[in-house]
């Protein structure tokens, strides 16, 4: 796995952008692209339980920021529409059927509307709000605890190899539950960390498996301090930023925002970035041609 992402990066036609490349401008694509929310996971704890082996062919930075409030749907909300709370209005962590969907542009509606599939796994009902139909082709619900960060990776992983999105997002709840129940850094908390490794894996493996070039992306929402997050503390809005695949490896050598994410998967994809959008694709993600 590691040596063929290794030789992928070789043959990586260019950077998804350099400062000042034009919105318009659509990157050579790949086939597959995954991101992966872990809810409520800090950067630093991330970075003390990653392996280094699982980091040699990783494009990533520690020190990647969410929006304020640094809270689940405002902070996905950016992540998948590509521009800050001011601009999308998203400003509330509750929602329930019937109250309607997003109503601006995402990576979704983008993706399909280019004709492509899209896919989606979350362990938060309330994240439906963003995967309005027809823009997410196949949506999954899999509440935690009933369904752990594995489960819900393997279940993922399955959709994956039968319907082949182009994009798939997966979300996994674990890190926040424990950090609500137990504390940020606790024990409980530690452990949950500990497993995204293998939840990575799985994902990996499956795209391993297609055989074609692809992006996976690790980031999450927010982190937390104490039983809570929210607010503009470092430790609340400080997230990981992590991709395998047709990267060029090694630390970031620039500032990442979770609204990036969402230019990053467009732009990955071969599209052009919305005009409007604030996010911008990060540098150092190379991506070669299938």
């Amino acid at each position: 796995m590691r040596g063929a992402a290794r030789a992928l990066a070789l043959l990586a036609a260019a950077v998804l952008a350099a400062p000042g490349l034009p919105a318009t401008a659509a990157a050579p694509a790949v086939r597959h692209v995954v991101v992966l929310s872990a809810d409520g996971a800090r950067a630093d704890a991330v970075a003390a339980a990653w392996p280094a082996d699982l980091l040699a062919d990783a494009a990533y930075t520690w020190s990647a920021r969410t929006t304020l409030p640094s809270t689940t749907l405002p902070s996905h909300t950016s992540m998948l529409t590509g521009v800050g709370p001011a601009v999308h209005g998203v400003r509330f962590n509750a929602w329930a059927p019937g109250q309607g969907y997003i109503d601006r542009p995402t990576v979704f509606s983008v993706v399909a509307g280019a004709g492509m599939a899209t896919a989606a796994f979350v362990a938060k009902a309330k994240l439906q709000f963003l995967l309005p139909p027809p823009a997410v082709s196949h949506a999954g619900v899999l509440p935690f605890p009933r369904f752990d960060q594995i489960a819900v990776a393997r279940q993922a992983a399955a959709h994956l190899e039968r319907a082949r999105p182009h994009l798939l997002f997966v979300h996994v709840a674990d890190p926040d539950d424990a950090g609500h129940r137990s504390g940020w850094m606790s024990e409980p908390y530690r452990q949950a960390i500990a497993r995204l490794p293998e939840t990575v894996q799985v994902l990996r493996e499956a795209l391993g498996r297609l055989g074609a070039p692809y992006l996976l992306i690790l980031t999450a929402d927010h982190g937390g301090h104490g039983r809570t997050h929210g607010s503009a503390d470092p430790r609340d809005v400080t997230i990981p930023w992590v991709a395998w695949g047709a990267v060029a490896p090694g630390p970031l050598q620039r500032a990442v925002v979770t609204y990036d994410t969402a230019a990053t998967v467009v732009a990955a994809l071969g599209l052009a970035v919305p005009a409007d959008w604030q996010g911008t694709p990060v540098l150092a993600v190379a991506v070669g041609r299938p």
